[in-house]
């Protein structure tokens, strides 16, 4: 039974993905197949360009979102430390910032925000500055969440923070769901190494799933669908 647990908590993001997302899945990769790639590659430019030219500073909002990260050990992983390492930076620029982090439990016994709450107290941040929110199992789960608790604050910019690699398909999916994000990179410039490149192609993949999905959905009516990722 133990192990049964840790498998389900470890493919959490893909369980909660329901019946109408593998539909989903399923066309987006007829699409691609009926392009030739040609639809991907023209994300994928995109998730580049965003990954590229976003800034790490001059941005507004009272609130900053930073998304979780699956966790290492139930330690915070690098990339999710330099994450939280940029929300820090954020919040020193204007200690009046409130920073909310998100993201549940996707493979250990501890939240991704728990952890990341740790990590930021840790770095002197005040306890009153800082919200959690340890539901989420995915990005779209993220933000939804995030809308609920941000509530009338959620029709204002925030700064959202996230990996460069992300950072396309985060600020669609917030777009998606009525929110107005101003994107901030965690990392100083985007590197072009293996891991990188495969996670730029991979989050181009998961953007054309979410983009084909969304059309389709509004064309057929699927209200359904829709409320998922709107």
């Amino acid at each position: 039974m133990k192990a049964e647990a840790t498998a389900s908590r470890r493919f959490a993001r893909q369980l909660g993905m329901g019946w109408d997302g593998l539909a989903m899945l399923a066309l987006s990769n007829l699409l691609l197949l009926a392009t030739l790639g040609l639809s991907g590659l023209w994300l994928l430019r995109r998730v580049w360009r965003i990954a590229r030219d976003t800034p790490v500073a001059g941005m507004e909002g009272d609130w900053v979102v930073v998304l979780g990260a699956r966790l290492l050990h139930d330690q915070v992983a690098p990339g999710y430390a330099r994450r939280l390492r940029r929300a820090a930076a954020l919040h020193q620029t204007d200690p009046r910032r409130r920073i909310l982090l998100v993201g549940g439990y996707t493979g250990g016994s501890v939240s991704e925000a728990q952890r990341g709450r740790e990590f930021l107290r840790a770095l002197g941040l005040p306890a009153d500055c800082l919200f959690i929110e340890d539901q989420s199992l995915n990005t779209l789960d993220n933000l939804r969440q995030a809308r609920r608790l941000l509530g009338g604050d959620g029709a204002r910019p925030f700064v959202l923070v996230t990996s460069r690699y992300h950072l396309a398909r985060g600020q669609a999916l917030a777009r998606g769901l009525g929110l107005r994000p101003t994107p901030c990179a965690a990392e100083e410039r985007l590197r072009l190494d293996p891991w990188t490149l495969w996670r730029l192609g991979l989050e181009a993949w998961y953007l054309h799933w979410y983009e084909v999905g969304k059309a389709w959905s509004r064309w057929t009516g699927n209200r359904h669908s829709l409320a998922r990722i709107t």
